[in-house]
Parts: C-alpha cells; structure tokens; sequence
C-alpha cells in the first residue's frame, strides 16, 4: 500500500499551468520511456516527464521484483500505463523491458499447450520439491509427484520424507504446469500430469469389444485391478462376475500372479475405467444349451424357487425357466398348488437370448395329473 505521506514525490502537485499546455492525451496501454525516481521495499518511483509520477507497485511490484531490484536511480527503463491517474494523483504503470515477461509468457504457452518440460530440482521441503527451469522456479508438490519419486515412508514420518526428497535434489525431472500466477510469479508443477495424459492418450485409442493381455495386479473387493500387457501405465477393472460363466468361491483360484490371460474390454466409462470380461473369451454354455429349445416346446422342469410374482423353474442344472403367478391365479395360490421339487411338464411361451431367460406356461391338467 502507498503511503501517502512517506514521500514528497507522492504529494507533489502539478503546477497551475498543467492544464493549459497542450498535452497528449495519456491512454491506458499507452507506452512510455521513463527514469528510476526512488525504489521503496515495496513501490518503484518514476519521472514521467510531462505525464508527472509513475508508479509500480501491488501485484506489479510483486511480479517485477527481481527486475526492480537490479534497477537504480536514474536507469531508464520503459512502462505500459496501467492506470492514467489513481487516487494519489500519480499513473498506475507496469515495466515493459522485464525480462522475466519473456519467460512468463514461455511459462504461460507451455501451460496452455500442455507441454513436457525438464526441470532441475534445486531444493526440498516437506510438501514437495523446488524445481528450476531457466531462470524460473516452481513449486512441485508432493500430491502431483510420480508413483518413481513420491516418497514412500513407512509410518509418514517426517524427518525421513524430507530426507527422501532431498535425495532427489540436483536430478532432472519432466514436469508439466498445472498451475500459473503471473502476477505472484506461482508456478505448480505436476509429474502426475504427465501420466495422467499418458493414460487418456491410450484409452482414448481403445474400444470396447477389444481383446487385451494382462495379469493380476491385486484383488480387492468385488473383483481384481490388472495391469495390461501392452500399456503399463493403464489399470484395468475385472468384475467378480466377469470371472467365469459358473458361480466362483474364491478369485484367487481363478487368476493366478505372474499369468497372462486375455480379456475383453466390455466398458470404457465416463471416467475412462477400463471394464474387463475373462469369461467373454468363452462361449456361454447357458446361452448354447438354451438354443436348443424352441417356443411351444413341452418339457419337464423342478420348481426351483418361489419369487415375487412367479417361480424358478429347473429345466436342467444351470438353465431355469419362469412362470408367472398369474398362471395360477395370483400368488397365494401358485404357492398352495406348487411345493418345492415338485415336477410338471411346461410349455416355452418365449426365448429371451439376451437376458438368458425362458418363459413358461403350464401344460394343461399337468397340475392335476402330478396331485393324483
């Protein structure tokens, strides 16, 4: 903040004649030659000529500071006129011949064509990494490092993590900019970045119907992560139920470490989470039994279950037929006129291929010829 009364320059009024010379008009954008006046820790004063007092200072100040301080009084140097005349009476100006503007706007086309850079690290603390390019440091924290150089400690300890992390310093590392302040001269880094895109890269070539290799990463709950063979950066998902087309125990019995199966992919969503089938690379024994009967067909069947609205009905060990209550007369009374394992004889009404299901309707007297 300005202090109005730290210095004569910032009080100094224009003299009487000012508004009866004929001066150009002063334009914001407008560029200027001017001289170093006083440099204060946070403001630079500047002789504007006929235009009176320049000022930088705020955000300008803050984004200059490494130029200003190799500035001395009497330098001239050249402005952009931010403000032509601010509460104080002086123009609000920023420095046009800072040499780190260059190397901003190279930060800033790096960050918006999402570029790979090489940076060295040049210090460490506990959140992360300093990390030079050129003359320009940025800040790689330790939530966007790589799975290579994140520092894993058992029990978080502090002391060590900080250890672990100036182990790197002096190494070169590829980085990519998530995060730019110009004006407070913060550059955020990411090695994530880098394998996070390399991952959208690949996916984004895959389809689903793909067939793809791949081994056991590790099994969690509701099925196992895999890694693909032919891109070790990508983890894929392998339901529990895309195991095998018969009701599996364990999945550990299924899919062994250090083997390679072959899969299908069968999801890419939203999210880009790869889906994974093992069972798709077989034919579906329910579905190529249940091809072989046909609408209007008698056969024979067990009752299985009751379920809401109907029955299961086993026509053989894993193909089960459907019978709505309706063939009955309602609930209740199916189940007063059915009893588990009892046999009957059926007729197909339809064949569901897709949903693997047959619907079925008594055989007439059937139920009464069973009860004799």
């Amino acid at each position: 903040m300005v202090n109005q009364n730290s210095s004569s320059l910032i009080t100094k009024k224009r003299p009487s004649w000012w508004h009866h010379v004929d001066i150009p008009r002063l334009n914001t954008n407008s560029v200027l030659e001017a001289k170093i006046l006083r440099k204060t820790p946070r403001s630079l004063y500047l002789d504007l000529g006929q235009y009176g007092i320049g000022i930088v200072w705020g955000a300008e100040f803050s984004r200059s500071a490494k130029y200003i301080e190799e500035l001395k009084e009497n330098d001239v140097v050249h402005v952009k006129v931010l403000n032509p005349e601010n509460e104080f009476g002086m123009v609000d100006v920023a420095l046009q011949d800072n040499p780190q503007d260059n190397q901003y706007r190279w930060i800033k086309d790096l960050m918006n064509n999402n570029q790979t850079i090489v940076g060295k690290v040049v210090s460490a603390n506990r959140g992360g990494l300093l990390i030079k390019i050129n003359d320009i440091q940025g800040f790689l924290p330790t939530s966007q490092m790589s799975e290579k150089h994140f520092p894993r400690v058992e029990g978080g300890d502090k002391e060590k993590i900080l250890e672990a992390l100036e182990e790197l310093i002096g190494q070169d590392i590829e980085v990519k900019i998530i995060n730019f302040n110009p004006a407070l001269g913060k550059i955020i880094f990411s090695e994530k970045k880098i394998e996070e895109d390399a991952v959208k890269d690949i996916i984004d070539k895959l389809k689903v119907g793909d067939q793809v290799e791949g081994s056991l990463n590790k099994i969690i709950n509701g099925g196992a992560i895999i890694n693909l063979k032919d891109y070790p950066q990508v983890k894929a998902f392998l339901p529990l139920e895309e195991v095998s087309w018969t009701p599996i125990d364990k999945l550990e019995d299924i899919i062994k470490p250090d083997q390679v199966y072959r899969f299908q992919i069968i999801s890419i969503n939203k999210n880009q989470k790869i889906i994974l089938s093992l069972r798709a690379q077989k034919e579906d024994p329910v579905l190529k039994k249940l091809q072989q009967y046909q609408p209007q067909q008698v056969i024979k069947g067990k009752v299985h279950k009751f379920i809401p609205f109907g029955a299961l009905i086993q026509i053989e060990d894993d193909v089960f037929g459907f019978i709505h209550s309706s063939e009955f007369g309602g609930v209740e009374a199916m189940q007063q006129k059915l009893a588990l394992n009892q046999e009957l004889e059926f007729i197909i009404d339809a064949i569901n291929l897709n949903e693997k299901r047959i619907n079925l309707r008594l055989k007439e007297k059937t139920l009464n010829q069973s009860n004799e």
